[in-house]
């Protein structure tokens, strides 16, 4: 198994998360939608992945990313045109989405409801042909999952461009396609930030209330030692399982990336050296990994703060991040006492949005950043 740091690992260089993969196919089995809950880096894509290149008999899984779309018209275009490139379609069908998918001209989403303009006439007519398409959809008894990666991003996009009415029409439109009569078309929908803490924002959480979520969690500790041995023994690094119990210990958030990126330094400070894996080793390792030669992978949690709060909000969360770089922990009364000198009334939002991508988490009533990486790299290069 190769260490692929900074891409989707396939095939042979996948971990198999077989838990999550079984609890998977149990939803989709029972006819449901799903929505796939992980902060960044957890190995979503990895998932889909899997899912994409090892289906289950009777399954075809195909995989679209909508990460910097901001208009419904395209959304739905790459829609369109991932159903087209199904391998599992009947001819008919084939032919139907190719002649809906030269007609349109755009899709229109707005406050008085939303609309598909056709051809030269420029009739307008509403979404009920795209809806009746996938309901129509010839899938010769397999059963189609669309995997829409980076949904809640295209939502934040839509709201942002065009506004909070335009926001909500977009996920009223995608619950009705979901509800079509077709059981053999499903979705799956995930993303880096989360969908119902912005939805909630929105007061639309009627909208979403159909998907069925399943949380992906970090690695388990023997997961994370299974890993991180697989990795080193490709490179024919030597360890020890203390050296490895050590150094999880000192990451305790066993996401996939984070350990990878501990494992690239260990491999790279074994070549440097000829020094075997052991405590000392994974000192420097972890010093490293929030190095600023790594910062192209940790930037985003920095960068991205801006894109998912208001102007309201983004204060208090660089004082509450920051604060959490002096201290191990803040008691929900302090998080209250910042909340309240920024005149936020509503944080618990905020706190949940937090949680849900990955920064910080809640125990025994104490708030601690998530990641003793993201911590270090925090104090390094960005606590004011």
């Amino acid at each position: 198994m190769r260490n692929i740091v900074g891409q989707t690992p396939r095939g042979e260089d996948f971990f198999p998360r077989d838990n999550i993969i079984r609890r998977i196919y149990r939803r989709l089995d029972s006819g449901a939608n799903v929505y796939l809950a992980a902060p960044r880096r957890v190995g979503k894509t990895a998932i889909m992945g899997y899912l994409e290149d090892h289906p289950r008999k009777g399954y075809e899984f195909k995989y679209i990313t909508t990460e910097s779309v901001d208009d419904a018209a395209i959304y739905f275009k790459r829609l369109l045109d991932a159903l087209h490139t199904l391998k599992t379609l009947s001819a008919r069908s084939r032919e139907f989405i190719s002649s809906l998918f030269g007609r349109i001209k755009e899709i229109n989403v707005g406050l008085e409801g939303v609309g598909i303009s056709l051809g030269k006439n420029e009739n307008s007519e509403d979404v009920e042909d795209l809806k009746e398409l996938i309901e129509g959809l010839d899938t010769d008894d397999t059963r189609i999952i669309i995997m829409v990666d980076e949904f809640p991003q295209t939502v934040k996009n839509i709201l942002d461009k065009s506004g909070e009415g335009v926001a909500k029409q977009f996920l009223q439109l995608n619950r009705e396609i979901r509800h079509t009569q077709n059981e053999n078309i499903r979705f799956i929908l995930t993303g880096s930030i989360g969908l119902p803490t912005m939805v909630e924002k929105l007061n639309a959480t009627e909208h979403i209330n159909d998907l069925n979520t399943i949380e992906i969690p970090p690695l388990n500790r023997d997961e994370a030692k299974a890993f991180t041995v697989k990795l080193l023994d490709h490179e024919k690094v030597p360890h020890n399982e203390e050296a490895i119990e050590y150094l999880l210990d000192k990451l305790e958030w066993f996401i996939p990336f984070h350990i990878q990126l501990a494992v690239q330094e260990l491999i790279d400070g074994y070549f440097d050296t000829d020094k075997p894996v052991d405590e000392a080793t994974v000192d420097s390792a972890f010093s490293k990994i929030a190095d600023m030669r790594n910062d192209i992978y940790f930037a985003h949690y920095y960068s991205r703060l801006k894109k998912t709060f208001d102007d309201s909000e983004y204060p208090f969360v660089l004082t509450l991040l920051d604060e959490l770089t002096r201290s191990d922990e803040l008691s929900r009364q302090q998080v209250k006492e910042f909340a309240e000198r920024h005149e936020i009334e509503n944080y618990g939002i905020v706190l949940r949005t937090l949680e849900f991508d990955g920064y910080i988490f809640e125990s025994e009533a104490f708030y601690r950043f998530t990641s003793p990486v993201l911590r270090l790299w925090w104090k390094n290069y960005v606590k004011q």
